[in-house]
């Protein structure tokens, strides 16, 4: 196994300390009891943040409000980067997500899963292996890599879900309950990959009830 999953990665182009989110009294409303209140905040290259809060408070409402899958009914959210869009869909170019759903390609085995993304952009082959290799390793994934997620557990495919969002060293990487289906030794695995990405000069933000997880943040946004 190797050390991190950012050995044979190269760092991502944010200025350190640089803003990469600055949301201002940001709040949507998905029902008159259900939504997020206003909050403000700022995420800057390098930052590991946790995301706290009770349940409905609105934390998956804020990764989604970050990753442009909705906007806003009020306040100010600038993301730093750029954009592509289409009448479609929006996607900040930079972002990566591990959802609570998840989201792998079920005819896909793990490592494709994983490496989907750097072979959509054009990564050169022997990169693309490398950075793949190292993730997999760190995430204990080696010996299920080439099976199916239907193949593997429940916290496998969460780990997989998480080594996909790693292995591209986004700008900003938006974690859901990363850890909500791993034993104590494997979330502190999915944690370590996160931060590494917060090395690189990226910004994490991981949403979670975890108390331990919450105890050991850098630093936390509560929503309480």
């Amino acid at each position: 196994m190797t050390d991190s999953p950012i050995d044979t990665m190269t760092a991502t182009t944010a200025t350190p300390a640089a803003a990469i989110v600055e949301a201002t009294d940001v709040a949507k409303r998905w029902s008159p009891t259900a939504g997020l209140a206003p909050v403000t905040f700022t995420l800057r290259a390098g930052d590991s943040v946790v995301l706290c809060g009770r349940s409905g408070s609105g934390k998956s409402t804020v990764l989604g409000l970050l990753a442009g899958w909705c906007e806003p009914d009020s306040g100010r959210l600038e993301r730093i980067g750029t954009w592509a869009d289409d009448q479609h869909w929006r996607e900040w170019r930079g972002t990566a997500v591990v959802p609570q759903l998840l989201g792998l390609l079920q005819e896909l085995p793990l490592r494709e899963n994983i490496s989907l993304g750097l072979r959509l952009g054009g990564i050169d082959r022997r990169s693309l292996a490398l950075r793949t290799q190292a993730v997999i390793e760190a995430l204990d994934l080696a010996e299920q890599a080439d099976r199916l997620p239907a193949e593997v557990s429940l916290g496998q495919r969460q780990r997989a879900a998480a080594a996909r969002a790693v292995v591209s060293a986004p700008t900003l990487l938006l974690a859901d309950e990363p850890t909500c289906h791993q034993d104590a030794a494997h979330a502190t695995m999915v944690l370590e990959a996160l931060r590494s990405v917060a090395l690189l000069g990226g910004a994490v933000l991981v949403a979670s009830h975890d108390e331990s997880i919450i105890a050991s943040a850098e630093r936390t946004i509560s929503l309480d």
